[in-house]
């Protein structure tokens, strides 16, 4: 409350506002009593303001619990002052459509304080009425419209703020442990949207994305909001596609657009870069000394291509890659077009090695020869006899395997368990924290794993002692993993060519080129 001494006549007046501001602030619902004793005042003189703030519509009862909170004319207010007088007009529109279309509750909330509240709401046709009242503050940590605030403000303000939360449980789901939370907002920031999985709520689901002012300050957020039954991972993605889509009308409306793209997402120990390349299905190769840069190819678009640095060029082209390795003297071998290939690292001449090759979706340089996968078969392949010999089967083809030099790691058939396999073809499984199906593995050189999985926005790292660190990637299903030029690189490609339009949407940089560097920072 202010403490400030009242204007003299204004007693009565600074009274009331002190009330309003006492409810506002606090992150509990306050009753009758909570308020007669945080303020002093007699329960007459305190009915009397209470009443008449009712009657005004600046605060509002729940009849649920008999708490006090801000009502439908306050928030209006607020909503009015926040963002010109603009905010709820311009959002007005595309929301309403958003619920009017999809048949679901969506809603429009602002910081305030240590909680969010709600300024203005649609109902969806189909969905049932909404009820808690407007203004009604609600806990960041819990909910998606409370974490699409936090994640997006100033890194100072959001550690300020963070610090101030108390995390309290309201269902099973609810992040309690701020490392989670942390981890969850460093997602969110990366993917750009937050999602509330039974956090607040049993059987609710939320969505929600951040709206941005002119100058790419955090605004406000916008969410959709149904029974989990009907917020299945498919249609989480395409409510999400649709507010982002409501946002950049948003802010076009406010004032002209301002909206450079960040390059690079720092992320607790990790820095994320994305190189500015668009392709269908890109796959990392590996760094070459010999060359200059990382080797990585596009197998739809059938380029080859290396990346170094800043600079880009096409090293060959084809209509139709399906997988490409450094070999130990630098050259390049290249399965393309139902052949192989080879390119000199010294010349950047391109000649044909074999006219057949077999069934290969990925490929690995041995001294007298090549490991290739196809078909669910790891197999040797001496590229001079033409023979092919079987070292194990049962294996998926489109995560590819990682191959160090002496074991060889691949992924099941399953697509949720990882194989360490030698030369000679024995093999065994481990144990490592998979999470769905995977789509990439990669050892770190360390006895430690890269992991990264289909439908997960991270990469996962596993240390040699079987500890997990999530690195949140703008893209979901990171593929094609291969080490950088130190064992602190990582790089990865993403697949395009798998996504549907609302995902397409959601996730515009799929099809991207990703360069991760850990900073060794806890």
């Amino acid at each position: 409350m202010n403490d400030a001494s009242p204007v003299r006549g204004t007693a009565l007046l600074t009274k009331a506002l002190d009330i309003v501001e006492l409810i506002s602030d606090s992150d509990n619902r306050l009753k009758f009593k909570d308020i007669s004793e945080r303020t002093g005042h007699s329960k007459s003189t305190l009915y009397r303001i209470l009443s008449a703030l009712t009657a005004r519509g600046m605060i509002d009862i729940d009849r649920r619990d008999q708490s006090y909170v801000l009502g439908p004319k306050f928030t209006r207010m607020a909503g009015s002052i926040n963002s010109s007088s603009d905010l709820i007009a311009v959002s007005a529109g595309p929301l309403k459509a958003i619920a009017d279309l999809h048949g679901e509750n969506v809603n429009l909330a602002i910081l305030s304080g240590t909680a969010h509240i709600t300024i203005s709401r649609w109902q969806g046709r189909l969905a049932q009425p909404f009820d808690s009242p407007l203004g009604e503050r609600k806990p960041l940590h819990a909910t998606s419209l409370g974490k699409a605030l936090t994640a997006f403000i100033p890194a100072p303000e959001r550690l300020r703020l963070l610090s101030q939360l108390r995390l309290k449980a309201y269902t099973a789901h609810t992040l309690t442990e701020m490392a989670a939370l942390d981890a969850d907002l460093e997602l969110i920031r990366t993917r750009g949207f937050a999602v509330d999985d039974n956090e607040i709520i049993e059987g609710v689901t939320c969505v929600a994305v951040p709206v941005f002012d002119p100058s790419g300050a955090i605004l406000a957020a916008i969410s959709i909001t149904a029974p989990s039954h009907r917020m299945a991972e498919a249609r989480r993605l395409e409510l999400a596609s649709a507010l982002q889509a409501a946002t950049r009308h948003i802010t076009a409306q406010l004032a002209p657009p301002r909206k450079p793209a960040a390059e690079t997402v720092v992320t607790g120990r990790a820095r994320v870069g994305v190189a500015d390349i668009r392709g269908f299905s890109p796959r990392a190769c590996g760094w070459s000394d010999d060359l200059g840069g990382l080797v990585w190819h596009d197998g739809p678009a059938g380029n080859l291509m290396l990346q170094g640095g800043t600079d880009q060029r096409a090293l060959a082209q084809f209509g139709r890659l399906d997988a490409a390795c450094i070999m130990a003297g630098g050259d390049l071998a290249i399965a393309a077009d139902d052949g192989l290939w080879r390119l000199s690292a010294a010349t950047g001449e391109v000649v044909p090695w074999l006219e057949a090759m077999p069934p290969v979706s990925a490929l690995a340089a041995l001294p007298d020869g090549f490991l290739l996968l196809g078909q669910g078969r790891l197999a040797r392949f001496d590229p001079v006899s033409g023979e092919v010999a079987t070292l194990a089967e049962g294996l998926l083809d489109a995560p590819g395997f990682d191959f160090d030099g002496t074991a060889i790691h691949a992924v099941a058939e399953n697509g949720t368990q990882v194989l360490a396999l030698d030369l000679d073809g024995r093999s065994r499984a481990l144990d490592l924290p998979v999470q769905g199906q995977l789509s990439g593995v990669l050892s770190d050189g360390q006895d430690g794993f890269w992991l990264a999985h289909r439908l997960n926005w991270s990469l996962c790292h596993v240390d040699a002692a079987g500890r997990a660190y999530h690195v949140p990637t703008p893209v979901p299903g990171a593929q094609g993993l291969a080490r950088g030029r130190n064992p602190q690189e990582l790089h990865a490609g993403s697949d395009r060519m798998s996504l549907s339009q609302s995902m397409l949407e959601v996730a515009p940089m799929a099809g991207a080129l990703l360069h991760v560097e850990l900073t060794g920072e806890a």
